[in-house]
């Protein structure tokens, strides 16, 4: 009788330690989100709400169109990388933690000096499975015709493209431009002011994770009602 005592008291003790695991979906290279596996903006803020919720996050990076297929394949729980929303009924997403911003990029010295300048180019956006995504869709909408648009699969791509003149302008994330801007080599720089777009930035799951997001919902509510949320998104955009 004490040993099944003593087993069961075991069973409990090893069961209520043990850690937890999501596996969280991140890009493998999209600053200033995310500037290597495991660092900067997003990486802090999903460490810090795993942290909130006891859990521990074990990251999987890739690049961006594996997120869709890994969180099918049920490889990652959730998804975050500087992720906009976009009405999709395969997928469900946070409450934002950022607003989206979408801005041209071009070329410090090149010849784009108005919108008028774009016509018959290309202009470059990151490739989304989300029906085109919400930064391709803009352009459709509003500069239909205007000029062509390419779909790239990560930013070193749509860099390269925009260096080698292939593309003429990249419309981008403000955040995105306002880093390579500054961090490009005197290469770069912003064009147009900044246009506000889609329903924001958020972490993206399967509608079957709803219970955790609903859970990451509560958190995010909670770090943004004090100064947390505040002090981690100051150090990483505080010129912006």
């Amino acid at each position: 009788m004490r040993l099944r005592t003593l087993c069961l008291t075991l069973c409990i003790f090893f069961s209520a330690s043990s850690y937890s695991y999501i596996n969280v979906g991140t890009l493998i290279f999209n600053p200033p989100f995310i500037t290597s596996p495991g660092f900067r903006f997003d990486m802090d803020l999903a460490r810090l709400l795993c942290k909130r919720l006891k859990e521990q996050c074990h990251f999987i990076p890739m690049v961006k169109n594996q997120l869709y297929t890994a969180l099918q394949s049920g490889k990652i729980d959730i998804a975050i990388g500087g992720i906009s929303i976009s009405p999709q009924v395969n997928f469900i997403f946070s409450l934002p933690y950022m607003i989206t911003k979408g801005q041209f990029l071009v070329l410090k010295d090149g010849p784009i000096k108005s919108i008028k300048n774009l016509k018959g180019g290309t202009v470059g956006v990151f490739r989304d499975q989300l029906n085109g995504g919400v930064f391709y869709n803009y352009l459709l909408s509003r500069y239909n015709g205007l000029f062509q648009i390419q779909q790239f699969t990560d930013i070193q791509d749509i860099l390269a493209a925009l260096d080698s003149k292939s593309i003429q302008a990249a419309f981008l994330h403000r955040s995105v431009v306002n880093y390579w801007y500054r961090e490009g080599g005197n290469q770069f720089k912003p064009f147009e002011s900044s246009l506000l777009i889609g329903d924001g930035v958020a972490i993206m799951a399967l509608p079957k994770n709803k219970q955790l997001i609903d859970q990451i919902n509560a958190q995010l509510k909670y770090i943004e009602s004090n100064t947390t949320f505040l002090r981690l998104y100051t150090d990483y955009f505080s010129d912006e």
